[in-house]
């Protein structure tokens, strides 16, 4: 009988991205974590085999900022207007979406995003929620769906005072029973939205919660002109001020951000996500990317989770405003996320070696010239894509296998989804 957690992986080339190196190995698994690695190791009778003769593996990728909400609004009904700007297209848009959410498109949402997280090699999901309309219980019911795909998840729940004082108390209120009950698996950050949606009271009870529960903010900061515009004041100025500046925090997009801003939050050990491929799509303008420091992951922001798709964009993105940013340095921003995530949920994530987690991702080889570490960086941008993930293993347990998800029906839930998505744009009418 195999033990759980346990697994013997055969034959893979294992890719080592931080820092990055190339080997061939096997590699045994014990209890959620990796014990052994190396040139061949005998069979176990309590672990089960998996064979990766030939192919690629991987530590799992952690994406940095996402909206699973957003996970069946492809194809939503377009605006008879288009939207003027940022602040009007959230108007119009994505506040219409969320407020007309319900525990059935919760419940679903967190299935369809975290399958297409896992399809992406992305092992550990760092989820930005809203839900206005079902608020209490939201973050449960999006944790039970991500433990039923079988991915680590950081929850929160967008805090905001654009509904009106109770719900943002209802917001608050929405963390406090899973924070009590963190695991390797799952934990939580505070969630804020942006400081254009935040007075003072609220931003400052959201830092108070954080520092008591002995956790960062998870907060949109200036993604757009909007933050500073519409309040006044220096986004990261007025966190600090009300207290809410905070170590381990994820100020997401960061793209309006003086030099000096950049410097206060790193300072004060918190970290930024770079979402160009939404940067883009909302035309809010190009993040100073040349000014960010290894404190910086990669997300999404809701657009899927395909970080393969996400880094390259940042690349020739980046190329483009000449950010003097090399392929090295893309390839530290995609895997930067894994110390963040492991720091916060206390198990050690993103390599490949004795006592670390066993997520990891197994790929199908791309033909071309021989992998080395000098070249290792420029495949990620290159030559791979999500496209070659075959196997997917979090916490020592496949929960993907020959692109099929080992824990849920991806048959049945694409008929649910697809009805739950029908409901879900009614209701935004």
């Amino acid at each position: 009988m195999s033990a759980p957690g346990s697994l013997l992986v055969r034959g893979a080339t294992l890719l080592h991205l931080e820092p990055p190196g190339v080997e061939r190995a096997d590699l045994l698994v014990r209890g959620g974590r990796i014990v052994e690695i190396s040139p061949h190791i005998g069979s176990m009778e309590d672990a089960p085999e998996l064979d990766a003769t030939g192919r690629w593996l991987m530590p799992g990728l952690v994406c940095g900022h996402t909206h699973l909400y957003s996970a069946l609004s492809c194809g939503m009904p377009t605006l008879d207007q288009a939207p003027t700007d940022f602040a009007d297209m959230l108007a119009k848009v994505w506040w219409r979406l969320d407020r007309a959410h319900d525990h059935e498109s919760v419940s679903v949402s967190g299935l369809v995003g975290g399958l297409a997280a896992l399809r992406a090699g992305v092992t550990t999901l760092v989820d930005h929620h809203a839900s206005p309309s079902f608020i209490e219980g939201s973050l449960e019911t999006l944790d039970e769906s991500l433990e039923q795909v079988g991915v680590r998840r950081i929850l929160c729940y967008e805090v905001t005072d654009r509904g009106g004082p109770e719900e943002a108390l209802a917001g608050l209120r929405a963390h406090e029973a899973l924070l009590a009950a963190p695991t390797e698996r799952r934990a939580v950050l505070i969630g804020a939205h942006a400081n254009f949606t935040l007075s003072d009271a609220t931003l400052r009870r959201c830092g108070d919660l954080a520092r008591d529960a002995g956790v960062g903010l998870h907060m949109h900061v200036a993604e757009s002109a909007d933050d500073a515009r519409l309040t006044g004041e220096d986004p990261v100025a007025r966190l600090d001020r009300l207290g809410a500046l905070l170590p381990g925090s994820v100020l997401a997009h960061c793209v309006h951000l003086e030099p000096d801003a950049l410097w206060r939050l790193y300072d004060a050990e918190a970290w930024v996500s770079h979402q160009p491929r939404s940067n883009m799509n909302n035309a809010v303008g190009h993040a100073p990317v040349e000014l960010f420091e290894p404190e910086t992951m990669l997300g999404t922001d809701g657009i899927g989770a395909d970080l393969f798709a996400e880094l390259q964009a940042g690349f020739f993105r980046g190329n483009e405003a000449q950010s003097g940013w090399g392929p090295g340095r893309w390839l530290s921003a995609l895997t930067s996320g894994a110390r963040f995530a492991g720091a916060r949920l206390g198990v050690p994530l993103g390599r490949l070696e004795v006592g670390s987690a066993a997520d990891f991702v197994v790929l199908d080889p791309q033909p071309g010239p021989p992998l080395t570490r000098v070249n290792l960086a420029a495949a990620f941008l290159f030559r791979l894509g999500a496209g070659a993930v075959r196997d997917v293993v979090v916490d020592g347990r496949i929960v993907l296998h020959d692109r099929q998800p080992v824990r849920i029906d991806a048959s049945a839930l694409d008929r649910q989804a697809s009805t739950t998505a029908i409901r879900l744009w009614n209701r935004m009418s």
